[in-house]
């Protein structure tokens, strides 16, 4: 009996050994068939130097943006090596988008109206810098365009991979209040020791929104 818990105890072990050591994707929502892509950021025609309010790459003429809101010096930039993870139309993985720190008092926001749109799904690739790179991010939405709540998420948070990305799916297709709505928008807050550093970012690819038509 001893020796048959000493095994068990050895695999058990091994098996939390080997999974410390990679990232593993979020579970996958299954998006309803007659959903369509709403909007869609591949981020590889960004150009260089800090930026402001990000158009997705796709549609071409929308309200729907990614800007990164607050009081704190960090910068959102383009930098290479994007993911695979969630792309689209086959697309290469080129340019991803990074949040450096200093992010203590600034919020990845993104603005995206769903007029026309039901059962909302949200989904991105993410990761972090391994040096100093914000360990946490929270998430919230608003339906009113000021006030943000988590009321209804299955997901509020996630601790972040360094280096190697995940896909974060976020379901909203259970909260009536983000269909059709003009002021849809979705909110990123970091934590973590090391947030309020001068070095260090979290890494995002392939934000993709998703609806039924009305």
């Amino acid at each position: 009996m001893r020796k048959l818990l000493f095994c068990l105890g050895t695999a058990l072990l091994l098996f939390s050994s080997c999974t410390e050591d990679r990232a593993i994707e979020a579970e996958q929502i299954i998006v309803d068939p007659s959903s369509q892509l709403v909007y869609y950021w591949n981020f590889n025609a960004l150009p260089t130097g800090p930026l402001t309010a990000i158009a997705p790459d796709f549609p071409s003429v929308t309200t729907a943006k990614i800007e990164f809101l607050g009081t704190s010096a960090g910068i959102i930039e383009s930098d290479t090596d994007g993911y695979t993870i969630n792309a689209r139309n086959g697309d290469a993985a080129l340019n991803l988008l990074k949040a450096r720190n200093p992010s203590n008092n600034k919020s990845l926001v993104f603005t995206l109206p769903t007029t026309g749109y039901k059962k909302i799904i949200l989904q991105f690739a993410t990761a972090r810098s391994p040096n100093n790179g914000a360990t946490t991010q929270n998430y919230s939405y608003t339906t009113d365009g000021t006030n943000y709540i988590q009321t209804g998420l299955t997901k509020i948070t996630h601790n972040t991979t360094a280096d190697l990305p995940d896909l974060i799916a976020l379901d909203f297709t259970e909260i009536p209040a983000v269909n059709n709505n003009p002021n849809f928008k979705f909110k990123i807050d970091f934590d973590g020791a090391t947030i309020s550093g001068t070095s260090g970012n979290n890494r995002f690819d392939n934000v993709t929104l998703e609806g039924v038509p009305n």
